[in-house]
């Protein structure tokens, strides 16, 4: 399939970015498509099994495998736009989101970013040189939680289940290439994420 740029999707669907918040609306897309279909997808692209499938038949792939977007017309054509930029730019989507300063993300921020029912997180934690650094993070109750960090290029820094203690977990971990960097939280029963921190370890 030729390329696709983000304009003639656009012109073609003009309620892709339609609605009371745009651009709130755009990111939880984002977040659903990053943390229920990513996983599969993150290893078809750079052509290899480029997305070649129309928007109508991509809408049927689409609401079989994230039922909460069946009779939602809007999500299902921006997810089809998420999908072909992941296929097509082997990255990504890029996201509206401000790096906090100190890299401490609260439960105001951490909302935008995660999925409507799961309370799965897709969270941009910026750029990272190589070094020590820790995550921690800060939950409303305890709960085993499924962590990802993951670079733009789709390698894993962090990759495990952990059970929280006293709603919080910890976790160092080491930056070997510098790149941006996305955390990826899949509750095992959905809970909130109220704090995020990322801090360099010297």
């Amino acid at each position: 399939m030729q390329f696709r740029p983000l304009i003639y999707l656009l012109l073609t669907f003009p309620s892709i970015l339609s609605g009371a918040d745009d651009e709130e609306v755009f990111t939880k897309s984002v977040v659903i498509f990053n943390t229920i279909c990513a996983k599969c997808h993150e290893a078809e692209c750079s052509g290899r099994m480029s997305f070649h499938m129309a928007y109508e038949e991509s809408a049927k792939h689409i609401v079989r495998h994230y039922n909460e977007a069946s009779g939602k017309l809007w999500m299902q054509k921006q997810l089809y736009l998420i999908l072909n930029h992941m296929k097509e730019r082997c990255a990504y989507y890029p996201m509206q989101a401000v790096i906090p300063p100190q890299r401490v993300w609260g439960s105001e921020i951490l909302d935008k970013l995660s999925t409507f029912l799961e309370k799965n997180y897709f969270i941009p934690v910026g750029s990272f040189d190589r070094g020590e650094y820790q995550l921690a993070l800060t939950l409303e109750e305890d709960a085993k939680v499924t962590i990802h960090m993951v670079s733009e290029e789709f390698d894993m820094v962090v990759e495990d289940c952990y059970l929280s203690k006293d709603r919080q977990i910890v976790i160092p971990f080491t930056i070997k290439e510098t790149s941006h960097y996305y955390v990826r939280l899949y509750p095992h029963e959905p809970v909130s994420i109220t704090q995020l921190v990322v801090t360099n370890k010297k």
